[in-house]
């Protein structure tokens, strides 16, 4: 994403604001195609502001997948 939908997903009022804490709080940008075009991946701006970081082994969530696991792991048996 550009840096002006990056400042709003990560809840800056400003893309000055934002692109000030590109280093520091916020990676920089992924694919840099010009000094003016420069593109941020949503999962490294989730990272820096630690959404979905953890990861449980538990929960539904985690029993859904070992159930897919298992019928894929089945189906190719």
């Amino acid at each position: 994403m550009t840096a002006d939908m990056a400042a709003g997903y990560c809840g800056e009022k400003h893309v000055e604001d934002f692109l000030e804490r590109v280093g520091t709080t916020y990676p920089h940008p992924r694919v840099v195609d010009t000094t003016r075009r420069k593109f941020w991946y949503r999962d490294d701006l989730d990272r820096a502001m630690n959404i979905g970081a953890v990861e449980t082994a538990s929960g539904i969530g985690a029993k859904f997948r070992d159930k897919i696991r298992e019928k894929r792991n089945g189906r190719t048996a």
